[in-house]
């Protein structure tokens, strides 16, 4: 993904020398993927004086995925525009924006080029990194566990650390799964599973293991959890149990006990949860339903589909990852999709979030006047994506119909 938002001017962005002003990058490393902002002076320029740079890296599948830059002077404008980049490329992962060091920018973006090439992944069509491709790179140990450090959320529970670790060795991310362990951990359990996505994972305290260790001199206690995975891979879905001993929020030990594929109607039935939905009416151009005018959606990533839009809003943090009991799609707060003939379906796994969302909507738009509300359901399993995935020709509740006998609220 490549976009240049022009200044307007001839000057040149790539024969500049380039001053390093900042450099941020979001915490997001355990979930999998990291976002980092850039700015640079242009210094032999005279009114574009500024170049913003936005990566969006995937250390699972896609590497260095998706680049954005803005060019242009130091106006306000121009800031604005780089913050709606950062808003959208970023807004959805969750993390907090960590400063990072000039050698620490280079060393990371080199990583991923390199990644892509090794993976044959080729890099992002315009992307402009020639300049970052020389200069000092971090290369102690030292200085690449800083690094490491800035990109990760401090682990706060065993749970978390549970999850995570899980999360990153189905997603075949092994340095990060390793970052969480101490010592050596036999990691050989995963090899041959391939790029798989952890759906969800509980974790429960075996009391009856508790284990003792002296070593070095000191007393050591680690406790034993037993974790329950439902694993998603490209051969179908599995129930992982698994015997994971921690000790001061780091794995010890990791053991597989069984792992059995399990079928579309039992995921069905561990997943299934209660979805509330409200259906209303636009009446105005469905277009009128954007970002700008709905700040909640800031937040939120938009994917276009066949008959509409669809705004997936995000938590602003990871916490969910700290339960005991991890599902996928927790982070989503909640969607919106904007139908191009005018049909809005706000949906959510919490009712007071739909709640909300009603109420950002009203902030945007007049009941009565633009907006009219036709109905609310409370579905015992979710199905509203469905609808936006389905290109089903009708309406909403046509959909319904068709498909289950919801009770209205």
């Amino acid at each position: 993904m490549f976009k240049v938002i022009d200044g307007g001017l001839s000057e040149s962005a790539s024969t500049s020398r380039k001053k390093f002003i900042s450099a941020h990058l979001t915490n997001t490393r355990l979930m999998g993927v990291v976002g980092v902002s850039v700015c640079w002076e242009l210094e032999e320029n005279v009114r574009e004086t500024r170049l913003f740079q936005f990566f969006y890296l995937d250390y699972e599948e896609m590497g260095y995925d998706t680049y954005e830059e803005v060019l242009g002077d130091e106006s306000e404008e121009t800031l604005a525009q780089a913050e709606e980049i950062e808003d959208r490329l970023m807004g959805g992962l969750g993390g907090e924006l960590r400063e990072i060091s000039e050698k620490e920018l280079r060393s990371l973006i080199q990583d991923y080029i390199y990644m892509n090439r090794k993976a044959g992944i080729m890099d992002p069509p315009g992307n402009r990194t020639e300049h970052i491709l020389s200069g000092e790179v971090i290369e102690t140990l030292q200085e690449k566990n800083a690094l490491m450090d800035k990109e990760c959320e401090e682990i706060v529970n065993d749970h978390q650390l549970i999850n995570y670790f899980i999360m990153r060795c189905v997603g075949n991310d092994l340095p990060a799964a390793r970052y969480l362990t101490s010592g050596f951990v036999d990691l050989r359990d995963f090899r041959g599973m391939g790029t798989s996505t952890l759906v969800m994972n509980s974790s429960d305290l075996d009391s009856s293991e508790l284990r003792t260790d002296i070593g070095n001199g000191s007393f050591t206690t680690g406790k034993v959890y037993i974790a329950r995975s439902l694993i998603e891979t490209d051969r179908g879905s599995y129930h992982m149990e698994s015997e994971i001993e921690v000790e001061s929020f780091k794995v010890r030990s990791f053991s597989m006990i069984s792992l059995e594929p399990v079928s579309d109607m039992e995921v069905n039935f561990m997943t299934r949860r209660d979805e509330y939905v409200s259906l209303l009416d636009l009446d105005t151009d469905p277009w009128e339903f954007c970002k700008e005018r709905m700040p909640i959606l800031k937040r939120s990533q938009e994917t276009r589909y066949a008959t509409g839009r669809l705004f997936m809003v995000f938590y602003s943090d990871n916490d969910h990852v700290r339960e005991q009991v991890y599902r996928i799609y927790d982070d989503v707060f909640g969607s919106y999709f904007i139908t191009d003939f005018g049909e809005l379906i706000l949906f959510s796994f919490n009712r007071e979030n739909l709640h909300i969302m009603e109420e950002s909507l009203l902030q945007a738009f007049t009941e009565g006047d633009d907006l009219f509300m036709v109905s609310r359901y409370n579905f015992s399993m979710p199905i509203c994506y469905e609808y936006v995935r389905s290109e089903f020709p009708g309406d909403f509740e046509d959909f319904v119909e068709m498909v289950s006998e919801p009770e209205k609220i």
